[in-house]
């Protein structure tokens, strides 16, 4: 999607984008855009005003609780602070209370829409910083950055992919034949030896216990 290599995109194209989220994932994931995102230039630069992040920790606050008439009213009350933050400090980094405000706004029964206009905040105020140095190919990367922290929270991760060096045996003991292969800790019925296991491997041969505690070592095929 292209959007204003200024403002990037509307709450709207967001709020199309991401159409059918439910509104609790999607506002821990655009928290999760505001705080790793945003919040550690504004933490850095302004490190005795912690209004963004008050509002960000009373939206955990509420998540965590959401029937607290407490929890509600300290998302107000940190809403209300960071409208402040947000005109004490128009034009520089003024967007960064602006999203933590809307994630304020967005907890109790209302609609989703503060979340998209949150959003919205988050890529202009990325967009402004690569605008300061005249980066402006940078502009696509800013937003994959966003999208990769939405798919955090939203995605399950990935499993981890099985690690070819590690051998798995197979579930049941098989018949040893000097044409099979086997695998480290696999089970074989030996003819000779009866019920063995492979406690090593090589390229020509293995080596088995046998019941007496014995090992024999025995061909097979790599």
């Amino acid at each position: 999607m292209r959007g204003d290599p200024v403002k990037g995109l509307p709450a709207t194209v967001w709020a199309e984008s991401l159409d059918g989220i439910e509104r609790e994932p999607l506002l821990r994931a655009v928290l999760e855009v505001v705080r790793t995102l945003l919040v550690p230039e504004w933490a850095d630069r302004r490190k005795d005003d912690k209004r963004p992040q008050a509002a960000l920790e009373a939206v955990e606050a509420w998540l965590a609780q959401p029937a607290s008439p407490e929890a509600l009213l300290q998302c107000k009350a940190t809403a209300k602070a960071c409208t402040a933050a947000r005109g004490e400090t128009f034009g520089d980094q003024h967007r960064i209370p602006e999203a933590a405000r809307a994630l304020a706004w967005a907890v109790g029964p209302k609609e989703a829409a503060p979340i998209f206009d949150a959003l919205a905040a988050s890529e202009e105020e990325l967009l402004a910083r690569i605008a300061l140095t005249s980066e402006y190919h940078l502009g696509p990367q800013q937003r994959r950055a966003i999208v990769e922290a939405l798919r955090k929270v939203l995605l399950p991760p990935e499993a981890p992919l099985e690690d070819p060096a590690v051998s798995k045996a197979p579930a049941g003991p098989a018949p040893y034949s000097a044409d099979g292969h086997f695998e480290l800790g696999q089970r074989v019925i030996h003819k000779k030896f009866g019920d063995v296991s492979v406690t090593s491997v090589g390229e020509t041969w293995i080596e088995v216990e046998l019941a007496d505690g014995t090992k024999k070592r025995l061909a097979h095929k790599p």
